[in-house]
């Protein structure tokens, strides 16, 4: 939840302003501040109101609990979220956590509705570390949303209990939350059994979660949430796990998730079965343009990750022609092709991209990297990805970049202090490649191994780092 802070007294001289009948438009939890404003706009304030209202704020620092009093009962009489919120946070503020889980109480009795009072009051109990309080307010929760958001909320219940030290108490809580949904075979009963089952595996239950996942099928087999559960349990039980990913799949033919084919089909790759991954995400028709491009990006990433980089660029050469204006397609077929050394087609490809998307930080960054990482017209390099860092300055994989082009510049002292602080933002196999190589040059051997270790520990098969470690002659 965002952090307001003097948010009483202007709203307060806003609504003194505002016409009671202002039609605003609806507030949503990512509006932040500026939402809150808007919906204590839509009420009246009157002058004694008002004057309460600008009390409560002259007096948030000399006396909290006055303020608060005075915030929340006036929240109370509104029926005013923005107004609950600045209740719960003047008692956070004076660390007075009871305080402020009321006022989040109160809110949710007001509104129950509103989905940022139910999160601010479960936040406030895990902070309060009032475990067995969950579970009822999870459940109450979920009875207050509409039937048709309601597996949505379901899904939010693994989440919050995943915060929970405590096994026992986790699962208690979650079977609380969700046993009046566990009922019957609708869409709302698997998301339950699926919920339940997350929090099972979460807390080391994977036979629990198994049967869970098996009773989320029963309820429906096309569950999104239940072929997730038994995606997350491959590896457990790699043969009952699948043959419920078999049964979620027959049931739910051309209609399942995207993101779970391409998921399945990943874990059978990796079990030596890439021919079966890649036919299943061949399958489908797609429902969507950007469902065939997921498709596709993730055949080609597939082919690629199994040294089959020319069949990789043949799927997303095809898919390119047949949806010109699905621009990520084309981004990675640029890295194919320079992966394939087909260094101009690759640089059409990517200055497309820059002349379509000037604001994309990512061509610039891989067209100035890829010069860079040849040695060859590297001042060309570093000012692309100069234009790349400006459009995205905290971005680490560009940090890279610009100091990988230093090294090639002979700049080894700034070569190292950026690759340092790209290994720090995200620690990655590639910038630990780079930057045990700047380090090795440099003469600090100790510290190149003890990154390039670091790396491997990262991607133990990572191409560029393997192929550093070769080239320099490491044994690690």
């Amino acid at each position: 939840m965002p952090r307001l802070r003097s948010l009483v007294l202007p709203v307060c001289l806003s609504l003194a302003l505002a016409p009671v009948a202002a039609q605003e438009p609806p507030r949503t939890a990512a509006d932040g501040g500026a939402a809150d404003a808007v919906t204590v706009a839509r009420s009246a304030l009157d002058a004694e109101l008002f004057y309460q209202l600008l009390l409560a704020e002259l007096q948030r620092r000399d006396d909290p609990g006055s303020a608060y009093s005075l915030v929340l009962d006036a929240a109370r009489r509104t029926q005013e979220a923005a107004l609950f919120r600045r209740a719960v946070e003047i008692a956070v503020q004076a660390r007075a956590g009871n305080a402020a889980l009321e006022a989040a109480q109160a809110w949710a009795r007001a509104l129950p509705g509103d989905d940022d009072a139910w999160r601010t009051q479960l936040q406030l109990l895990l902070g309060l570390q009032r475990t067995d309080d969950i579970g009822p307010v999870l459940r109450d929760w979920i009875r207050a949303t509409d039937a048709e958001r309601r597996p949505t909320i379901i899904g939010v219940v693994p989440l919050i209990l995943g915060r929970v030290d405590e096994p026992e108490r986790a699962l208690a809580a979650a079977r609380t939350a969700l046993e009046p949904w566990l009922r019957g075979n609708t869409a709302v009963a698997a998301a339950a059994w699926a919920a339940l089952g997350r929090v099972q595996a979460q807390k080391g239950r994977t036979s629990e979660a198994l049967q869970s996942a098996r009773r989320a099928l029963q309820a429906d087999a096309r569950s999104t949430a239940a072929a997730a559960l038994a995606l997350g349990l491959l590896e457990a039980y790699p043969q009952e796990a699948e043959a419920l990913l078999q049964r979620h799949l027959s049931a739910a033919g051309a209609q399942t998730e995207v993101a779970v084919r391409i998921a399945y089909a990943n874990a059978l790759a990796e079990r030596g079965r890439l021919d079966e991954g890649l036919a299943l995400l061949r399958e489908p028709t797609p429902r969507t343009a950007d469902d065939r491009a997921r498709l596709r990006q993730a055949e080609a990433r597939l082919l690629r990750d199994h040294d089959q980089a020319l069949a990789a660029y043949e799927v997303l050469a095809a898919a390119v022609a047949a949806d010109p204006e699905q621009t990520d397609l084309q981004y990675d077929l640029a890295m194919l092709a320079e992966r394939l050394d087909r260094l101009d087609e690759m640089e059409r490809l990517l200055r497309d991209l820059i002349a379509r998307r000037p604001d994309d930080p990512h061509p610039y960054n891989a067209l100035g990297y890829a010069l860079a990482d040849r040695g060859v017209r590297l001042n060309e390099a570093k000012a692309l990805i100069e234009e790349a860092l400006r459009r995205a300055p905290d971005d680490a994989y560009i940090i890279d970049s610009l100091g990988w082009v230093e090294f090639r510049l002979g700049n080894l002292t700034e070569a190292r202090r950026l690759l340092t602080d790209a290994m720090r933002r995200r620690p990655d196999a590639e910038i630990a490649a780079h930057l045990g190589e700047v380090l090795w040059v440099l003469g600090e051997r100790d510290e190149a191994r003890a990154i390039w270790r670091q790396g491997l520990e990262l991607d133990a098969r990572h191409r560029t780092l393997r192929a550093t470690l070769q080239r320099l002659g490491v044994e690690l």
